[in-house]
């Protein structure tokens, strides 16, 4: 289906996401690719979360926490 410019608004290429960009983040080079976490990144980041739920600190109340 062809896309014609009217007056009411910008040609569809000027939409695109592909042409949209703040400036905020730089362009990667083609040449980098990406790199998951690993298993030991993941752990690193959520263990002391994990840590904090499944030992509370004393001075919490327990009662608090019932699971009704």
């Amino acid at each position: 289906m062809a896309y014609e410019q009217s007056s009411s608004g910008p040609a569809l290429n000027e939409t695109t996401p592909g042409t949209i960009s703040s400036g905020l983040v730089q362009k990667s080079s083609s040449s980098t690719s990406y790199v998951p976490p690993s298993r030991n990144d993941w752990d690193l980041l959520f263990q002391p979360l994990f840590d904090e739920l499944l030992n509370p600190p004393p001075s919490v109340d327990n009662q608090d926490a019932k699971v009704i």
